[in-house]
């Protein structure tokens, strides 16, 4: 793992919640994007390497309208960059955590991803993530 890409952050409206992260952050949100695939609408903000992305349910039933239900609005998940995210996973399942998919996947802000499940990572869902 190379470093912390971004904190995924789940709220109920990016229309809220943007203003607020462009004033906490005092920088503007740079991009918004549907991710048809995780069911989300994202707002990413940058400050020095620091990446934060909003998530939004796009459905009723979606996983952060689940997260939301469950544990309110907050940290989702924390995303690191891999240089190879086919090399990574496989070097993790050996190690004995349980991939959330068996394949990358296409995700927000140009990547493929991956996600841990949180039950090997202390509850912290983890995302491994490299330039698509």
């Amino acid at each position: 793992m190379l470093k912390v890409e971004h904190i995924g952050i789940a709220v109920k409206s990016l229309q809220q919640s943007i203003p607020l992260f462009e004033k906490l952050l005092q920088t503007p949100c740079y991009k918004t994007e549907v991710v048809e695939s995780e069911k989300v609408t994202t707002a990413f903000f940058q400050k020095g390497e620091t990446k934060i992305e909003l998530l939004e349910s796009a459905t009723e039933e979606g996983v952060i309208a689940r997260f939301i239900q469950k544990k309110g609005e907050g940290i989702h998940h924390l995303a690191f960059e891999v240089a190879d995210i086919k090399k990574e996973m496989s070097r993790l399942e050996g190690e004995g955590f349980t991939l959330l998919n068996k394949e990358p996947k296409p995700g927000a802000d140009g990547k493929l991803i991956c996600f841990l499940h949180p039950k090997d990572t202390n509850s912290v869902l983890i995302e491994l993530c490299q330039e698509a």
